[in-house]
């Protein structure tokens, strides 16, 4: 539910995204908010711009038991449909994950299985690879610790 909401909510205005309830940035480029939807679910995220090769961001989303992970490529997204996304660091694959391709963004498929939790403990700070079909993404992960702690402190905030 959590993987098409934050999929869906890509399309719509930024009011509809849900209220801004705070936001904190971390080292290293991360920023990390909470919001709140007319439903009374509060949404944690956290996320960081990449450059290369053009404008994306990268972005962890996490709802009580349920944890998205995207990319969001406004310049050229994947075709539409489903695929793997596969995350290297040094030159090896840490982690490949189901994805979803909806509009701009590339999402975790199955926001209650362990596939985004599991990936989001195997990546460590430094240079890193996303890929997804024919499409790379590079991103230094630095500051991802700090990040995920105050991902940890907004869904203890959302409470």
């Amino acid at each position: 539910m959590l993987a098409a909401a934050a999929l869906a909510a890509l399309a719509l205005p930024a009011q509809a995204q849900g209220a801004l309830q705070g936001a904190w940035r971390t080292d290293g480029g991360w920023l990390t908010e909470l919001r709140s939807h007319p439903d009374g679910a509060k949404v944690c995220s956290t996320g960081k711009a990449g450059q290369t090769p053009h404008t994306f961001g990268l972005t962890i989303v996490r709802s009580g038991p349920e944890t998205v992970v995207m990319v969001v490529d406004q310049t050229q997204p994947p075709a539409p449909g489903v695929g793997e996304m596969s995350f290297s660091q040094n030159g090896r694959v840490v982690d490949t994950i189901p994805v979803q391709v909806t509009g701009p963004a590339v999402g975790s498929r199955d926001a209650r299985g362990p596939e985004a939790g599991r990936l989001i403990s195997r990546l460590s700070p430094g240079p890193t690879t996303i890929a997804v079909g024919d499409r790379r993404w590079e991103l230094d992960l630095a500051g991802l610790p700090a990040a995920l702690a105050e991902l940890d402190r907004c869904l203890d905030k959302a409470r």
